[in-house]
């Protein structure tokens, strides 16, 4: 099931607890080690991690739109629930929690390409603001002043859901349907492209008047 594919090592510990509280030999815990990259998690290289990741998103969205849950108070109340069903699950199973190796919930590639993500955004961030490129200052400034004159009318959750959903769209659009996006969008794309030429052939250029004799 998905608490399996997504928790390995929480799940072993399970059946090894629930084995000695019945009573049981405990048998041999067999640790997999499941190490999921960003881009592997964007690209739906494991369909149910992805698609609970996906969910678990569209879920805190909805209850925090429609619904107006206050994420701060929310959140605390499920940490504390899961504060307490851990005791709960402790108290029953004493030996739940006794392991010798930690388990990995995150691969070292995945803590990497967050840090170096952090530090991009840091660093562009000071370019910009310092003047350092005075186009990509301008584009920021532009930016900027579109998204203010439009907030009004689209807020900013709405925009994070729209961009966070279709940025798992498009690459499981990519990596399953992409032959049948090719048969269907680039003949379109060609006939546009023409269609630009044929409009860009017709504009007068400098040099067809060049000779040209005015009165």
């Amino acid at each position: 099931d998905l608490a399996t594919l997504a928790f390995p090592a929480a799940s072993a510990q399970l059946c090894a607890g629930a084995h000695l509280a019945l009573g049981l030999p405990r048998a041999p815990v067999v640790r997999h080690r499941m190490e999921l990259s960003a881009s592997d998690l964007r690209r739906w290289k494991n369909s149910a991690v992805t698609g609970a990741v996906v969910a678990a998103f569209n879920v805190v969205c909805i209850l925090v739109v429609f619904f107006d849950v206050c994420l701060a108070p929310f959140t605390c109340n499920v940490g504390i629930f899961l504060v307490f069903a851990g005791l709960a699950i402790k108290l029953a199973m004493p030996n739940i929690a006794v392991d010798t190796e930690e388990p990995k919930f995150f691969s070292q590639e995945l803590v990497e390409k967050i840090a170096k993500v952090l530090n991009l955004a840091v660093t562009k961030s000071v370019d910009i603001v310092t003047w350092k490129c005075s186009s990509q200052t301008a584009k920021a400034l532009v930016g900027l002043e579109v998204v203010r004159r439009a907030s009004p009318w689209i807020g900013v959750s709405t925009i994070i859901f729209l961009v966070f959903n279709g940025t798992f769209l498009a690459s499981w659009v990519v990596e399953n349907k992409w032959e049948l996006v090719e048969r269907s969008v680039e003949p379109q794309i060609e006939k546009l492209m023409a269609k630009k030429e044929e409009w860009k052939a017709k504009i007068p250029k400098y040099t067809d008047l060049k000779d040209q004799k005015w009165d």
